[in-house]
């Protein structure tokens, strides 16, 4: 059986793992805001509705060890937006005793699902339809025995859902199986998915509250051994969940950007290596290792698969970076310093992401807006069309830039050095000519990166410093 103790001694492996300059707005903060013994567990966007987002939050505290730990709540609380993240609102989850929790799934600005576990092993879910005013109890004929742990709910819309639980028994079958239902009618009936689609679960195997990814009619979940804690596959369903197939992945953490592509994090060695698929799964490549701090955020970015991350120097840290690699690890770029740290960030499209406060340590918990604009050409992956000028170059003192594009246009220039660390960092006002000047005369001589980003594209330019 999966304790609520075996989450929190996993989350802490999670979190020791893979840093911040001056402040940029990268993200930006919005209340209503929480105490700062609350944080964002699971953050969701509507499947066909990318402006409405919704966010469960939780308690947490630090150890002496500095290992950050959940603890339940009498209830569990929300945030949501349903206009892109530029207003938030917040409210209880008013569903049995106190909870630890599972995830959160938002259908649209009104209805949404919510799971939690008590400290009894017995799982909870609720659902809204009034945008979080009440909440009512659901699926309570599932997840009755010893085994049973809901770790996530997830709908495509307001009949097609999936609950997917850890394996148990069942009345008409005594060996353990995945306990996972599918609903066509909104919840109101649940059918549990036969052991005959579902591969028989690996000793010890169970999933991680929270943890999976959808994509399209596509879902995946982890598993990890829980004597050990090392992953062990990942199980995909390409139709809703009515069927599931596994594959050997080793790794877990999940963030797809469609059906086929996919990254997911390893903890079975201490290096903490990043795994990526091009075939919705099926065999899984190792990435570069990120070794940059630890790591509150990784998402891969819909559309260009590019990989955004969100690093602070310790659970300690009230500031956090924001890196960025446009090959998949191979090299990293900081983009700037955010107050606060942004955890669960996810990206409906190269324009617009979201996450919310994971670890405040004496500051208010906010839910964040990624400010795209002018960094969204860089996320798209567009060439700019534009004349730019670096002189002199190589330089010793002072460098001058100048860009020319057709139409006027804010521009961000980005100066990082040869290991991504950002330099400096500039944005300038809607031109069509516009010119920047960087002093390099305190920098080590060597080779630098200009990054010239507009919402119309980005391109880059090699910078040598005599």
């Amino acid at each position: 059986m999966k304790s609520t103790t075996t989450h929190l001694m996993l989350l802490v492996l999670l979190l020791v793992m893979q840093v911040a300059t001056p402040s940029h707005a990268q993200w930006l903060g919005y209340d209503p805001a929480f105490p700062d013994t609350v944080g964002t567990y699971d953050l969701r966007i509507a499947h066909n509705n990318p402006q409405t987002a919704w966010a469960l939050l939780t308690k947490y505290y630090i150890d002496e060890d500095g290992y950050y730990n959940w603890l339940p709540m009498e209830y569990l609380r929300f945030a949501k937006t349903s206009d892109g993240g530029n207003t938030w609102s917040e409210g209880p989850v008013l569903d049995g005793p106190a909870l630890y929790p599972s995830n959160i799934c938002p259908v649209d600005e009104n209805t949404a699902w919510a799971a939690g576990i008590d400290s009894n092993n017995i799982s909870h879910i609720s659902k809204t339809e009034d945008g979080g005013v009440t909440w009512t109890p659901q699926l309570q004929n599932g997840y009755s025995s010893p085994t049973s742990y809901v770790n996530a709910v997830y709908f495509w819309d307001a009949q097609n859902g999936v609950a997917i639980g850890d394996p148990a028994s069942s009345d008409t079958e005594p060996g353990l199986f995945w306990e996972i239902y599918t609903t066509s009618d909104g919840g109101q009936n649940w059918n549990r998915v036969s052991s005959a689609h579902i591969p028989p679960p690996a000793e010890n195997e169970v999933g991680y509250a929270g943890d999976f990814s959808v994509a399209g009619d596509h879902i995946w979940f982890p598993a990890f051994d829980y004597v050990t804690y090392n992953w062990t596959r990942i199980y995909r369903s390409f139709d809703r969940g009515a069927t599931w197939t596994a594959d050997i992945a080793y790794c877990g953490v999940l963030s797809f950007a469609d059906s086929l592509h996919g990254l997911c994090r390893a903890y079975n060695n201490g290096d903490f290596p990043m795994r990526y698929t091009t075939n919705g799964g099926e065999t899984w490549a190792n990435l570069p290792t990120l070794q940059a701090g630890n790591l509150a955020s990784i998402v891969l970015i819909p559309e260009t698969y590019f990989l955004l991350a969100v690093v602070i120097d310790d659970v300690f840290s009230d500031q956090a970076r924001t890196i960025f690699s446009t090959n998949l690890g191979t090299t990293w770029m900081e983009l700037g310093i955010s107050e606060g740290v942004p955890g669960n960030a996810k990206f409906a499209s190269p324009t617009l992401g979201y996450a919310g406060g994971w670890q405040p340590v004496g500051m208010t918990t906010r839910m964040y807006k990624y400010n795209g604009n002018p960094l969204v050409g860089l996320f798209s992956g567009i060439a700019l069309d534009a004349n730019v000028t670096l002189a002199p170059n190589p330089a010793s003192d002072l460098m001058h830039v100048r860009i020319q594009v057709a139409d006027p246009t804010v521009f961000t220039l980005l100066l990082n050095d040869a290991q991504g660390k950002l330099i400096e960092r500039k944005t300038l006002e809607p031109t069509a000519d516009a010119s920047a000047t960087f002093d390099i005369h305190r920098l080590p001589a060597g080779a630098y990166t200009l990054t010239v980003s507009s919402e119309k594209g980005f391109l880059t330019k090699k910078v040598i410093k005599q």
